[in-house]
């Protein structure tokens, strides 16, 4: 409740969409682009305004096709690919979609979640739902993504962004990696405690990302963008239903704190930095600062990927221009799994 509280009442800031720079030349990918902070929330309208290309990701071919078609009435630079978090193999076709149509990318947007959905439900391979889309698949996304990222980073004047999502609820204390997959002991933890835990991983997620990669160019940013009324909370109900949606504010504000982390040229000094409401820089818990913690969750992450190929060497096709192809479908039957 305080939490809720203190995000709604918190002071506003001096930054505001009017303040988005020109993106003429940048190449955006933001997960869950669709719906929530992604296509509702206004971020893709605003970058497309902005000149951006922008690549947007939908688990459903239909809802992918319509929201390309809307958004094509501010700017003709908008694609989609088609991938679903929950399962690895789809995570691994669209980054491969995305490194066959462009050599570039200059922000990487780590939008999609799931919070407190039934405990019953499970990725494709099997990990918790919240964990594997929240962490997992990002984690492996951005694997696949990290040699455009670091090769963007080593020809632009300006240096690369990541951000991951954390959230107004406060992190787990730690994870307990047995509940990662089903189990008994996963089944005694509720849908929060596993949410706040994803959300921990998060967290660990970009602060290693930006230990091991700052040096190289890349901007590692977790931000929280406060509590927004989105479709992320549609598995909540009862009192904290009615809380949220009484003490959240409109998307229209909550896309401020990632459109300044993806754009704004003092971003470029937040490394490693959790940003909260409305732009402004949080304070770290130390939970999160803990070098074993963020060094034992990226080791195990690695060690799940394993049975994937980590690596995706850019086809002759690299650079292939997006507009020249339907890319909601065209990996369909272009993609080869290993």
């Amino acid at each position: 409740m305080a939490s809720l509280w203190n995000q709604y009442f918190s002071p506003r800031g001096e930054w505001s969409v009017d303040d988005v720079p020109d993106q003429s030349g940048k190449v955006f990918l933001i997960t869950g682009g669709t719906s929530g902070l992604g296509r509702c929330g206004l971020s893709v309208q605003v970058l497309l305004a902005r000149n951006a290309r922008v690549y947007i990701t939908s688990r459903g071919h239909e809802k992918g096709r319509q929201a390309v078609n809307e958004l094509r009435r501010i700017s003709e630079a908008i694609y989609v690919l088609q991938m679903d978090l929950s399962d690895l193999y789809s995570v691994q076709k669209a980054a491969y979609e995305f490194v066959r149509c462009e050599q570039y990318l200059h922000c990487l947007i780590n939008n999609a979640g799931v919070m407190a959905p039934p405990i019953a439900l499970l990725t494709r391979q099997q990990y918790d739902l919240q964990f594997g889309v929240n962490v997992i698949g990002h984690f492996y996304l951005t694997q696949l993504l990290l040699p455009v990222l670091l090769g963007t980073a080593k020809v632009t004047a300006q240096k690369v962004r990541v951000l991951n999502y954390t959230s107004s609820a406060p992190p787990a204390p730690r994870i307990d990696y047995t509940t990662l997959m089903d189990g008994p002991v996963r089944r005694r933890y509720t849908p929060a405690q596993l949410y706040r835990q994803s959300k921990l991983g998060c967290l660990l997620l970009a602060q290693e990302l930006a230990e091991q990669y700052g040096e190289q160019g890349i901007v590692s940013i977790a931000i929280n963008p406060g509590n927004v009324r989105t479709n992320l909370n549609r598995y909540s109900g009862g009192v904290f239903g009615s809380l949220w949606d009484m003490f959240s504010t409109h998307v229209s504000k909550g896309i401020l704190t990632p459109l300044f982390a993806a754009t704004h040229p003092k971003a470029e000094s937040l490394n490693g930095k959790i940003l909260h409401a409305f732009g402004r820089v949080d304070t770290i818990p130390d939970t999160v600062t803990e070098r074993c913690a963020q060094e034992t969750l990226w080791d195990w992450l690695e060690a799940q990927m394993e049975c994937f190929d980590r690596t995706i060497s850019p086809p002759h096709s690299a650079g292939l221009r997006a507009d020249s192809l339907d890319v909601v479908t065209m990996y369909s039957s272009q993609v080869k799994l290993i």
